[in-house]
């Protein structure tokens, strides 16, 4: 598919009517007000800390907005990365991606070095943006994080999500911001233990320092065409994650590949310090 861009401005909201445009478009995109960002919310992390970015075209309507609030974890200060979020009809153009990058931009020039995020893992577009184009890592799962959601786009399974890591300053992140990613080898994926595949029972015994978990490629079709089915992806991608993260693994990229036939998989690597 070839990606078109739009001609988009994006910068800090500076007023009550960037607020309200985010919190519709909030409504627009997820339909679901129990889970929106209020405008008291966004507010206050525009003023104290935070950064509340919105991308508008002439003449000023709102298509993509992204929200982070300031945070503290081991006495460091990071922002964590609420929502990021763009209108229908502008997905696949590249705002989100330079929405993000407008946001480690500010955050870099605040003296915010990490920023985290959560996403739903049965999303495999979501996760290529994030691991593979963003560079995040993840080393986390929480389950059924935001509890059970009235949005259509759960269709009632828990709300499970991975925790992104996005550090500012690290190699991966600068390469991948310039528009670079590493080379994927066919061949070597064939080389590379798989922990499950088809949504089936994970391999929890696996050894070796590099290993594959498959993912669902559409789960939205997957939903509407066989709830149960994604629901087992879920607990799949749920044990095996929780498992070899303690075991000291991370996820460090997302591979999609259309031939010869599609696919979805997470990249799990041993972490350094606990390898050997």
């Amino acid at each position: 598919m070839v990606m078109t861009e739009v001609d988009v401005a994006i910068r800090r909201a500076s007023g009550i009517e960037d607020y309200l445009a985010a919190v519709e478009l909030q409504k627009e995109v997820w339909g679901d007000d129990a889970h929106v960002a209020t405008l008291p919310m966004l507010l206050l992390a525009g003023k104290y800390g935070g950064c509340v970015l919105v991308a508008g075209q002439s003449p000023g309507r709102l298509i993509g907005f992204s929200f982070a609030i300031l945070g503290r974890e081991a006495g460091k200060l990071f922002w964590w990365s609420h929502m990021t979020a763009v209108g229908e009809g502008y997905r696949n153009k590249n705002v989100g991606w330079r929405l993000k990058l407008k946001q480690r931009q500010e955050a870099l020039a605040s003296g915010i070095e990490k920023i985290c995020w959560t996403f739903d893992p049965l999303q495999a577009v979501n996760a290529h943006f994030n691991i593979h184009k963003l560079g995040v890592v993840v080393r986390k799962y929480e389950s059924n994080a935001y509890g059970v959601s009235g949005s259509f786009l759960h269709r009632g399974l828990p709300t499970d999500r991975l925790i992104a890591e996005w550090n500012l300053n690290s190699e991966r992140v600068r390469e991948r911001s310039d528009g670079g990613s590493p080379p994927l080898i066919l061949r070597d994926l064939d080389r590379i233990p798989r922990i499950s595949g088809g949504g089936h029972e994970p391999n929890l015994g696996l050894s070796e320092d590099v290993l594959l978990l498959e993912a669902p490629v559409n789960v939205t079709d997957l939903k509407q065409m066989d709830l149960e089915r994604a629901r087992r992806w879920q607990q799949t991608i749920r044990t095996a994650c929780q498992h070899y993260f303690a075991g000291g693994f991370s996820i460090t990229d997302f591979i999609r590949l259309d031939r010869p036939a599609p696919g979805a998989f997470y990249l799990f690597e041993r972490n350094r310090e606990s390898a050997g």
